[in-house]
């Protein structure tokens, strides 16, 4: 993680392992616009606010647990 001021920024890697994602979906996202990122050189970077948006979008679906009956 940097942060530059007030900003926090993290590396693909980084949010991959906290969220239990692929590095290679979360580049999908970045790709497809899903996910707002930067790319500097050969490294994405994603802000905390950007993840934050993505939970709230309409790409991002929880899935429903199934009750048991």
């Amino acid at each position: 993680m940097i942060e530059i001021g007030k900003v926090r920024l993290f590396r693909v890697d980084e949010i991959s392992k906290k969220l239990s994602v692929t590095t290679h979906t979360l580049r999908r996202y970045l790709k497809e616009r899903r996910l707002n990122g930067q790319k500097v050189g050969k490294s994405w970077y994603i802000s905390e606010t950007a993840i934050e948006d993505f939970f709230r979008s309409p790409y991002f679906k929880p899935k429903s647990k199934k009750s048991k009956k």
